[in-house]
């Protein structure tokens, strides 16, 4: 019986930080492409590591010819920091930086050619890093958190947010479950969490670091800067994301498009929705950023 080579590959990487702790990475790219590749930098959002669904898609973008990076924060993952479970938002800004960085550099990749990818707060994050660097060619927020001052005033906050505030005031950090009571999370997406894990060593926890508070992270108010193309992702059922603001980010963004989806936060990995949300993904890459050795179709 003869096996057959697949068509991607996949390797891992070390990327160099601010602190000097690594973050890990896992390259895809198809197999034997001729020519330089595109490549999309992909982060997790809230407690999400790089294998928790993300594989799903960084596959998929790598069979149509596009080289995926999905790297995890500090403190997450496979990634070195401690304390463990670290919640920084200016630590995993300078990550993004550091991912983006690392993929210009890679042999084999088209350093012009270099999106971002991000999903949650993940997609918060990529459209900070694309409207604070110009060389970015295209943005994929994928039911992104846009706006952490609506966030935090939602009603599945409130719990959390009183919980937090006195220790901000004090800047202590807090560890508290990622859903449940006083989480940031509702209870009832507990099991789409575990799911979505699976046996990648989840856990209903998270410290926060309080000295840059939730509530002042807006993305939404830097779209207009983002001078590359950006794909907005929405879940008409997604009780976590602000909608206002998902809908305003691609109403800023010079280059904004919105498309809109029968999900909830998470439902975009599960099979029944994964072919549609990813299919739209890599027509918008293949339009914006070509494929091997080739150049965007627009």
């Amino acid at each position: 019986m003869s096996s057959v080579e697949p068509a991607i590959e996949s390797e891992q990487h070390w990327i160099s930080t601010t602190s000097g702790d690594a973050c890990a990475a896992t390259l895809y790219r198809p197999r034997d492409a001729a020519g330089t590749l595109p490549c999309v930098v992909m982060g997790p959002g809230g407690t999400l590591t790089k294998l928790d669904g993300m594989p799903d898609y960084a596959e998929r973008f790598a069979g149509g010819g596009i080289a995926a990076l999905a790297f995890d924060y500090r403190h997450w993952g496979e990634s070195e920091g401690e304390p463990r479970r670290y919640a920084s938002i200016r630590r995993q800004l300078a990550d993004w930086r550091s991912a983006v960085d690392h993929a210009r550099g890679l042999d084999g990749i088209d350093p012009h050619r270099v999106a971002v990818w991000g999903m949650s707060l993940g997609g918060g994050h990529a459209l900070t890093a694309a409207a604070a660097d110009e060389r970015i060619a295209a943005v994929i927020a994928f039911v992104p958190m846009a706006d952490g001052l609506r966030f935090t005033l939602h009603r599945h906050m409130l719990r959390y947010t009183a919980r937090a505030v006195p220790l901000w005031l004090r800047r202590k950090p807090v560890t508290l479950p990622a859903a449940g009571p006083a989480g940031a999370f509702p209870l009832e997406l507990l099991p789409s969490l575990e799911r979505l894990a699976g046996d990648n060593g989840w856990r209903n926890e998270a410290t926060a670091d309080l000295s840059y508070p939730f509530p002042r992270y807006r993305p939404v108010r830097r779209a207009a800067r983002i001078k590359a193309p950006v794909l907005v992702q929405l879940g008409e059922n997604d009780e976590l994301a602000p909608r206002t603001a998902v809908e305003q980010t691609a109403e800023r963004a010079p280059h904004g498009e919105l498309r809109r989806y029968p999900i909830d936060h998470f439902s975009g990995f599960w099979p029944e929705h994964l072919d549609e949300v990813a299919g739209d993904q890599v027509d918008f890459l293949h339009r914006h950023l070509g494929k091997a050795g080739g150049a965007a179709t627009r």
